[in-house]
């Protein structure tokens, strides 16, 4: 039985697409998406690139614009030329220095903790 590759997606500079998308792997935005973005794996926002909508996926790495929010079960970084305006919903959140950010954050774990007696431990 062949173990199955991960699937890439990459959406190009001189592409727009107005409407959703949902990818099985991991998607690579470098157009202009208005729409939501659903992807099993990882999504990645390029400079210049914009998302109007909102993007669920395991981890997000945003390096462009997205306008709406963000839903990660894993990971989100912010990097510095990104900028994000809406609901931020992730496990994880790295916001480097020059990133905008500007809405609400809740973090939220979904996947379970590998050490949960662990926050019990300076006690």
């Amino acid at each position: 039985m062949m173990k199955e590759k991960p699937t890439y997606t990459i959406i190009g500079d001189d592409t727009e697409i107005k409407g959703d998308i949902n990818v099985r792997g991991s998607l690579v935005i470098a157009g202009r998406i208005y729409g939501n973005v659903t992807a099993d794996e990882t999504v990645s926002i390029t400079a210049g690139s914009i998302v109007t909508g909102t993007i669920t996926a395991r981890n997000v790495y945003i390096n462009g614009t997205v306008k709406k929010g963000v839903k990660a079960s894993g990971k989100v970084v912010l990097s510095p030329d990104s900028r994000l305006e809406g609901t931020l919903k992730a496990a994880k959140l790295i916001i480097e220095e020059g990133a905008f950010y500007s809405g609400i954050c809740s973090m939220e774990n979904e996947e379970p903790e590998p050490e949960a007696s662990m926050e019990n431990s300076s006690e």
